[in-house]
Protein backbone atom coordinates (compact mmCIF):
# COMPACT_ATOMS: atom_id res chain seq x y z
CA UNK A 1 0.00 0.00 0.00
CA UNK A 2 1.30 3.59 -0.82
CA UNK A 3 2.05 5.73 2.05
CA UNK A 4 0.35 8.94 2.19
CA UNK A 5 1.76 12.25 1.86
CA UNK A 6 -0.47 15.52 3.67
CA UNK A 7 0.12 18.12 2.92
CA UNK A 8 -1.90 21.20 5.12
CA UNK A 9 -2.98 24.63 3.46
CA UNK A 10 -4.32 26.96 5.86
CA UNK A 11 -3.63 30.24 5.04
CA UNK A 12 -6.74 31.62 4.08
CA UNK A 13 -8.80 34.08 6.11
CA UNK A 14 -11.29 31.32 7.70
CA UNK A 15 -8.27 29.12 9.13
CA UNK A 16 -9.52 26.08 7.26
CA UNK A 17 -7.84 23.33 7.19
CA UNK A 18 -6.72 22.09 3.18
CA UNK A 19 -5.03 19.03 2.26
CA UNK A 20 -3.28 18.15 -0.49
CA UNK A 21 -3.13 14.19 -0.15
CA UNK A 22 -0.43 12.21 -2.08
CA UNK A 23 0.39 8.64 -3.39
CA UNK A 24 3.38 8.30 -5.66
CA UNK A 25 2.37 10.43 -8.36
CA UNK A 26 -1.59 10.89 -7.92
CA UNK A 27 -2.77 13.48 -5.48
CA UNK A 28 -6.18 14.77 -4.61
CA UNK A 29 -7.39 18.04 -2.44
CA UNK A 30 -9.49 18.55 -0.02
CA UNK A 31 -11.97 21.33 0.83
CA UNK A 32 -10.68 24.86 -0.86
CA UNK A 33 -10.99 28.60 0.71
CA UNK A 34 -10.58 31.51 -1.57
CA UNK A 35 -6.79 32.43 -1.34
CA UNK A 36 -5.13 35.67 -3.23
CA UNK A 37 -2.85 32.96 -4.93
CA UNK A 38 -2.79 29.25 -5.51
CA UNK A 39 0.80 28.76 -6.39
CA UNK A 40 0.87 26.82 -3.35
CA UNK A 41 -1.46 23.89 -4.93
CA UNK A 42 0.84 24.11 -7.98
CA UNK A 43 3.69 23.57 -6.18
CA UNK A 44 2.75 20.93 -4.17
CA UNK A 45 1.18 18.84 -7.26
CA UNK A 46 4.70 19.55 -9.28
CA UNK A 47 5.15 15.66 -10.97
CA UNK A 48 2.01 14.54 -9.58
CA UNK A 49 -1.52 13.88 -11.65
CA UNK A 50 -4.55 15.56 -9.30
CA UNK A 51 -7.13 13.22 -10.36
CA UNK A 52 -10.00 14.78 -7.89
CA UNK A 53 -11.57 17.82 -5.40
CA UNK A 54 -13.57 16.56 -2.44
CA UNK A 55 -15.27 18.19 -0.06
CA UNK A 56 -16.22 17.56 3.48
CA UNK A 57 -19.36 19.74 3.43
CA UNK A 58 -20.89 22.55 2.17
CA UNK A 59 -20.26 25.65 3.92
CA UNK A 60 -18.45 28.84 2.21
CA UNK A 61 -15.08 28.40 4.13
CA UNK A 62 -14.29 24.84 2.80
CA UNK A 63 -15.67 25.42 -0.87
CA UNK A 64 -14.64 28.91 -1.79
CA UNK A 65 -12.35 28.79 -3.70
CA UNK A 66 -13.61 25.90 -5.92
CA UNK A 67 -14.44 28.10 -8.88
CA UNK A 68 -10.84 29.56 -8.70
CA UNK A 69 -8.86 26.06 -8.54
CA UNK A 70 -11.05 24.70 -11.55
CA UNK A 71 -9.06 27.78 -13.21
CA UNK A 72 -5.86 26.01 -12.40
CA UNK A 73 -6.88 22.07 -13.13
CA UNK A 74 -10.11 22.97 -15.14
CA UNK A 75 -10.36 19.03 -16.10
CA UNK A 76 -10.63 17.48 -12.74
CA UNK A 77 -13.68 16.63 -11.19
CA UNK A 78 -15.45 17.81 -7.89
CA UNK A 79 -17.34 15.68 -5.46
CA UNK A 80 -19.28 16.27 -2.18
CA UNK A 81 -22.34 14.46 -0.58
CA UNK A 82 -25.31 14.61 -2.10
CA UNK A 83 -26.95 15.96 0.41
CA UNK A 84 -24.79 19.22 0.02
CA UNK A 85 -24.79 19.28 -3.38
CA UNK A 86 -27.28 22.62 -2.92
CA UNK A 87 -24.64 24.24 -0.52
CA UNK A 88 -22.53 25.35 -3.67
CA UNK A 89 -25.37 27.35 -5.31
CA UNK A 90 -27.12 28.28 -1.93
CA UNK A 91 -25.96 31.41 0.37
CA UNK A 92 -28.03 30.49 3.31
CA UNK A 93 -27.41 27.01 3.10
CA UNK A 94 -23.90 27.61 2.81
CA UNK A 95 -23.63 30.41 5.58
CA UNK A 96 -22.02 32.94 3.26
CA UNK A 97 -25.00 35.31 3.30
CA UNK A 98 -24.91 35.75 7.22
CA UNK A 99 -21.95 37.05 6.91
CA UNK A 100 -23.46 39.77 4.23
CA UNK A 101 -21.37 38.42 0.62
CA UNK A 102 -23.05 35.72 -0.83
CA UNK A 103 -20.53 32.97 -2.36
CA UNK A 104 -21.61 30.94 -5.14
CA UNK A 105 -19.76 27.95 -6.80
CA UNK A 106 -20.02 26.31 -9.65
CA UNK A 107 -22.01 22.76 -8.50
CA UNK A 108 -19.41 19.51 -7.98
CA UNK A 109 -19.34 17.32 -11.06
CA UNK A 110 -19.55 13.74 -8.60
CA UNK A 111 -22.17 13.11 -5.59
CA UNK A 112 -21.17 10.84 -3.05
CA UNK A 113 -23.23 8.84 -1.21
CA UNK A 114 -22.42 7.22 2.43
CA UNK A 115 -20.60 3.93 1.95
CA UNK A 116 -18.83 5.30 -1.48
CA UNK A 117 -15.37 4.50 -2.31
CA UNK A 118 -12.84 5.77 -4.97
CA UNK A 119 -9.15 4.72 -4.77
CA UNK A 120 -5.19 7.03 -4.70
CA UNK A 121 -3.25 4.76 -6.58
CA UNK A 122 -3.73 1.74 -4.65
CA UNK A 123 -5.20 3.01 -1.55
CA UNK A 124 -8.81 3.09 -0.93
CA UNK A 125 -11.05 5.57 1.10
CA UNK A 126 -14.74 4.96 2.02
CA UNK A 127 -17.04 8.30 2.47
CA UNK A 128 -18.70 8.02 5.92
CA UNK A 129 -21.41 10.32 6.07
CA UNK A 130 -21.36 12.08 9.45
CA UNK A 131 -23.74 14.15 9.39
CA UNK A 132 -25.08 16.94 11.96
CA UNK A 133 -22.65 20.08 11.34
CA UNK A 134 -24.94 19.94 8.07
CA UNK A 135 -27.12 17.52 6.77
CA UNK A 136 -24.62 16.18 4.14
CA UNK A 137 -21.09 16.69 6.13
CA UNK A 138 -18.68 13.78 5.77
CA UNK A 139 -15.56 12.09 6.72
CA UNK A 140 -12.80 10.33 4.62
CA UNK A 141 -11.04 7.11 6.05
CA UNK A 142 -8.58 5.16 4.54
CA UNK A 143 -6.39 2.97 6.57
CA UNK A 144 -4.60 4.60 9.81
CA UNK A 145 -5.94 8.30 8.31
CA UNK A 146 -9.30 10.18 8.87
CA UNK A 147 -10.19 13.62 6.82
CA UNK A 148 -12.99 14.92 9.47
CA UNK A 149 -13.81 18.61 7.91
CA UNK A 150 -15.98 20.10 10.26
CA UNK A 151 -17.75 16.82 12.36
CA UNK A 152 -14.82 16.37 14.87
CA UNK A 153 -11.92 18.95 15.49
CA UNK A 154 -8.71 17.61 18.04
CA UNK A 155 -10.53 19.43 20.80
CA UNK A 156 -14.08 19.79 19.94
CA UNK A 157 -16.64 19.10 17.87
CA UNK A 158 -18.10 21.46 14.69
CA UNK A 159 -21.34 23.89 15.40
CA UNK A 160 -24.69 22.83 14.93
CA UNK A 161 -26.72 26.16 15.01
CA UNK A 162 -26.45 26.62 11.31
CA UNK A 163 -28.97 25.19 8.93
CA UNK A 164 -29.46 21.50 7.98
CA UNK A 165 -27.22 21.27 11.77
CA UNK A 166 -28.39 19.25 14.85
CA UNK A 167 -26.76 18.24 17.82
CA UNK A 168 -28.01 15.11 18.74
CA UNK A 169 -27.39 13.71 15.47
CA UNK A 170 -23.57 15.29 15.23
CA UNK A 171 -23.49 13.27 18.41
CA UNK A 172 -24.89 10.16 17.64
CA UNK A 173 -22.28 10.46 14.49
CA UNK A 174 -19.58 10.74 16.26
CA UNK A 175 -19.70 8.04 18.68
CA UNK A 176 -21.18 5.61 16.40
CA UNK A 177 -19.19 6.19 13.57
CA UNK A 178 -15.98 7.77 13.75
CA UNK A 179 -15.35 6.06 17.26
CA UNK A 180 -16.01 2.64 16.00
CA UNK A 181 -12.46 3.20 13.92
CA UNK A 182 -9.15 2.02 14.99
CA UNK A 183 -7.92 3.76 17.89
CA UNK A 184 -4.22 4.76 15.71
CA UNK A 185 -6.30 6.63 13.20
CA UNK A 186 -4.95 9.53 12.84
CA UNK A 187 -7.35 12.91 12.67
CA UNK A 188 -7.17 15.59 9.92
CA UNK A 189 -9.91 18.21 10.59
CA UNK A 190 -10.99 21.37 9.08
CA UNK A 191 -10.13 23.37 11.23
CA UNK A 192 -6.96 23.73 14.35
CA UNK A 193 -4.96 20.87 15.07
CA UNK A 194 -4.56 18.03 12.58
CA UNK A 195 -2.53 14.71 13.09
CA UNK A 196 -3.89 13.68 16.99
CA UNK A 197 -4.43 9.64 17.27
CA UNK A 198 -8.20 8.83 17.79
CA UNK A 199 -7.15 7.39 20.84
CA UNK A 200 -6.35 10.39 22.42
CA UNK A 201 -9.90 12.22 20.99
CA UNK A 202 -11.03 9.35 22.80
CA UNK A 203 -10.62 9.69 26.11
CA UNK A 204 -12.08 13.44 25.89
CA UNK A 205 -15.22 12.02 24.80
CA UNK A 206 -17.60 13.64 22.24
CA UNK A 207 -17.13 16.99 23.65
Amino acid sequence: MSELKIDCINTNMYGMNSYVVSADDEAMIIDVSQLSSYDIYKKLLEGKKLVRIIYTHGHFDHISGADDIRKEFPDVPHCVHNMDYDFFQDGNLNVSAYLGSIIQCQSPEIQFNDGDTFTLKDREFKVIHTPGHTKGGVCYYTKGHLFSGDTIFAYGIGRTDFPTGDFNTLENSISQKIFALDDDTLIYPGHDAYGVKLSQRKKMGVF
